[in-house]
């Protein structure tokens, strides 16, 4: 369970439609479109990662890993690959780009629990601050409502929150994590 919940909600990217904290005006005439990896900046490097997950009703399971995020597939993409924090086993591997034609991010997530490879497209809201999205999905328990935030902070950490809500419910925590820099 922890794992798929992992899998589903790694850095905050997941399927689906616009998201709610669309700062960003766009590019103004004569000003290019940052390209991803300039988007994602602050996330590039290594960072020792605290992701605490939800394991059950009411109960989140604590992980830690070391994530190291560059920039991939000629500067036009970012590759992350996270690792246990305690022995350094593989874990899984994040690659995304940014569709010029859509402007969705595209987003390959290799899961090792799994085995297998996971494709999603997303429009992602980017702001000075960090980026989002709200998308709509269906699990075990049905279809739900999903809101993602990830926050970049002043002192290179960043963190993000992932949420859902049920056909009447409230939005409720499913995922969060906290990423701090490490040295290379």
């Amino acid at each position: 369970m922890i794992r798929t919940w992992l899998a589903s909600a790694t850095l905050a990217f997941a399927p689906g439609g616009a998201g709610a904290w669309n700062d960003d005006p766009g590019p103004q005439a004569g000003q290019m479109t940052p390209s991803l990896t300039d988007r994602l900046a602050p996330e590039l490097g290594r960072f020792a990662v605290t992701n605490w997950v939800v394991s059950g009703p009411g109960e989140m399971a604590e992980l830690h890993f070391t994530v190291d995020t560059r920039p991939a597939l000629g500067g036009q993409g970012v590759r992350t690959v996270w690792r246990v924090a305690e022995d350094g086993a593989f874990f899984g591997e994040l690659t995304r780009i940014l569709d010029p034609e859509t402007d969705e991010v595209v987003q390959h997530w290799f899961a090792t629990a799994r085995g297998e490879w996971a494709v999603t497209r997303q429009a992602v809201s980017f702001s000075a601050d960090g980026h989002g999205s709200e998308f709509t999905g269906e699990d075990g328990y049905g279809a739900f409502d999903a809101r993602t935030r990830t926050t970049h902070n002043a002192d290179g950490s960043y963190g993000w929150t992932i949420e859902r809500r049920y056909p009447g419910t409230a939005w409720f925590l499913v995922d969060r994590g906290e990423a701090v820099p490490v040295a290379d």
